[in-house]
């Protein structure tokens, strides 16, 4: 029912490849549902573009400082790929979360994946070297690394392109 609902009041809109969506310090308080491509949200950090994470088909994207306060996003969010998304107002999704409890309940497991995601991110973070974050981003995510460039994921490991040569080279060797 809730698919039939927002069918009739989306907006579908395709993406080229290196297409800022978001803009670091712009207000954007929409949801993006990727039905086809690859996306990444980055910041600079020291001067250098930092890949903070990827999506992929099926998953939201939102500027959570943007959807929850409006204020402005302190994250860009860049198309890697030519892409599809739906795009969802702020104000249609809660149009739809008041009118009824399914529909607020719906939003609610939302937020709850939202976090949930997040937290496990933050705590892979912490706890996993670069090797295990690779890894992991080759097990969640292998089209990720077989359609970014090395430097993206590089910047989302948090070491430079030579270090993850070295771990793709280590992971040959145990082939």
């Amino acid at each position: 029912m809730f698919l039939f609902i927002i069918v009739k009041s989306i907006i579908s809109v395709y993406y080229k490849i290196s297409y800022i969506v978001v803009h670091k310090e712009e207000i954007d308080s929409n949801v993006y549902i990727i039905t086809k491509g690859i996306w990444r949200a980055y910041h600079f950090k020291y001067g250098e573009e930092a890949t903070a994470w990827f999506a992929t088909p099926g998953e939201l994207v939102f500027s959570a400082w943007g959807y929850i306060s409006d204020k402005p996003s302190r994250l860009s969010f860049e198309s890697m790929t030519e892409s599809e998304a739906i795009c969802l107002s702020k104000e249609e999704l809660h149009k739809h979360f008041y009118s009824s409890i399914t529909m607020a309940n719906l939003g609610r497991k939302m937020l709850e994946n939202f976090i949930l995601l997040y937290e496990n991110w933050l705590m892979d973070l912490w706890k996993q070297n670069a090797f295990e974050r690779y890894m992991t981003l080759l097990n969640e995510y292998p089209e990720v690394i077989q359609q970014i460039p090395m430097k993206y994921i590089a910047s989302y490991l948090g070491i430079t392109v030579q270090s993850l040569s070295r771990i793709r080279a280590s992971l040959n060797e145990m082939k």
